[in-house]
């Protein structure tokens, strides 16, 4: 009897040589044995796992679908790049229209990785470790997790995202790991319902910075209103390290939170954006901060140009960290914020400092011209004495551009103020009447505005009786022609 065995080979996954070579997708086709094969016009399938080895290059010339088979990954030692026309795009796609996920990219020990109009879709997850890329009018959606947490995954990287859009991926659109010291770059991005599977993560969420800073510009990341557990970009240094990061012109809405800052040795520009209506969860005590920071005093930013309304929380501030939102002398914190319209449970929170420290928070817009309105809508020293003064006098006029005269520190109307907190009597002293002659006027208030004192004086030092008051805060009015002071006083038998 003759036996006849017919066999045929497929290696389980094919690396190129690593001898400098340009591949092509029809290259590979040729000498992939079998790995790679080609479908028809412009298609080509992966059928095992595909390694670009260091030194070589794949590029993509002309319009191009890649199909990688279920759990392939395709490992880039080398360089990726597209150098297609205008109107050409390049698609990395699972089987059946990507409902067959593949496992995905690593990108390891590489650089000058360029990609352009390129579209993934079905994919595990893009890993890079110690890599650089640019992606650019890059489309990512539809990602399980099978490769890694985040839609792209970064360890010791520094990838470029510009015009890319991020769309209903299953974990984060950028992740970095806490101690993986990487600096992705951001700009006019598109971030939409990543964390679909709807766990407490934000749709960016970074650790440690490398040596360059991070940068989420011009970026849009706007939450699915049903995925409730998802946040919008936390920083946080869980495991040592450092954050340099800048965020700015970015619309950060919809979403758990809109900001969290979280850990030591931060600092960032938080500059000139929409944080809006980052309440989805709808529980006070597990979220909904327009920005929130968290940490010691080296947790720090500048905070100017921002408008924070329709939060659960307008801005929290936690343990000891220092953000700045506005010191007029500084000449570097210029304030200009709105922080409006942000609470809770029938109660404005636009600015809750639960730290022991004092907080610049000078020449913002918080709904209101109104000094005694807007104390109402601070929580600070005031409203409990272990927690840290907010100085947010002057107010700033978002509608005329201009600070309102209250209370700056050269031009104080109070020269003193004492004993503060008072038992019997509250000794004011002010600087008298102006420069056309008119007197001073003082009023002493509770906190909902009802009048309790009130006089004017020429010069001298003002006694007022406070003896029959019950204790509690109350605030002290001067007026001087156009020019304003609120202060704290606490009445304590």
């Amino acid at each position: 009897m003759i036996l006849t065995v017919f066999s045929m080979q497929i290696n389980a996954q094919y690396a190129t040589p690593g001898t400098g070579v340009n591949w092509t997708m029809d290259d590979l086709v040729t000498n992939s044995q079998g790995v790679v094969i080609w479908n028809w016009e412009d298609q080509y399938e992966i059928l095992q796992d595909l390694t670009i080895s260091a030194g070589d290059t794949l590029s993509f010339y002309t319009a191009t679908t890649v199909i990688p088979h279920e759990d392939v990954l395709i490992t880039v030692n080398g360089i990726l790049r597209t150098l297609t026309a205008l109107q050409d795009e390049v698609i990395f796609t699972g089987q059946n229209n990507g409902s067959v996920y593949y496992k995905g990219f690593r990108f390891e020990n590489t650089s000058g990785t360029t990609l352009t109009r390129t579209f993934f879709y079905g994919a595990g997850g893009i890993k890079m470790v110690n890599a650089g890329a640019e992606f650019t009018d890059c489309w990512f959606e539809g990602f399980d997790q099978g490769n890694c947490t985040g839609t792209v995954d970064l360890f010791q990287s520094d990838p470029v995202f510009t015009g890319c859009s991020f769309i209903y991926n299953a974990g984060p659109a950028v992740s970095s790991a806490a101690n993986g010291v990487s600096s992705p770059q951001l700009f006019g991005c598109y971030l939409f319902g990543n964390v679909k599977a709807n766990v407490n993560m934000p749709q960016i969420n970074l650790g440690t910075s490398g040596n360059d800073s991070i940068r989420i510009v011009n970026c849009s990341v706007i939450g699915d209103a049903g995925l409730e557990q998802v946040g919008g970009i936390a920083l946080a240094t869980l495991a040592g390290g450092e954050i340099k990061c800048r965020i700015e012109n970015c619309g950060i809405v919809q979403n758990r939170y809109g900001i969290v800052q979280y850990g030591n040795d931060i600092g960032s520009l938080i500059k000139n954006n929409v944080i809006e209506g980052n309440n989805t969860q709808g529980a006070p005590m597990l979220g909904g901060s327009g920005i929130n920071f968290f940490g010691g005093q080296t947790n720090q930013s500048i905070v100017t140009g921002n408008k924070i309304t329709g939060n659960l929380w307008g801005i929290t501030i936690q343990n000891t960290a220092k953000p700045d939102l506005g010191d007029l002398q500084s000449g570097i914190s210029p304030g200009l914020n709105q922080i409006y319209d942000n609470g809770n449970e029938g109660v404005v929170y636009d600015l809750y400092n639960n730290t022991p420290n004092d907080i610049m928070a000078e020449n913002n817009y918080w709904g209101t011209m109104d000094p005694d309105t807007v104390e109402l809508h601070i929580v600070h020293q005031p409203d409990d004495p272990t927690l840290g003064f907010v100085d947010y006098l002057p107010l700033w006029d978002v509608y005329t551009g201009t600070e309102n005269k209250i209370r700056e520190k050269d031009e104080a109307l109070i020269v003193e103020l004492y004993p503060n907190p008072a038992n019997d009597h509250l000794f004011v002293k002010t600087t008298g009447m102006d420069v056309s002659g008119q007197p001073t006027m003082i009023r002493l208030t509770g906190l909902s505005g009802e009048n309790l004192f009130s006089t004017r004086i020429f010069t001298g030092t003002l006694k007022i009786p406070v003896a029959h008051l019950r204790q509690g805060l109350y605030l002290l009015h001067v007026r001087q022609g156009s020019a304003a002071e609120v202060r704290k006083v606490i009445i304590s038998h």
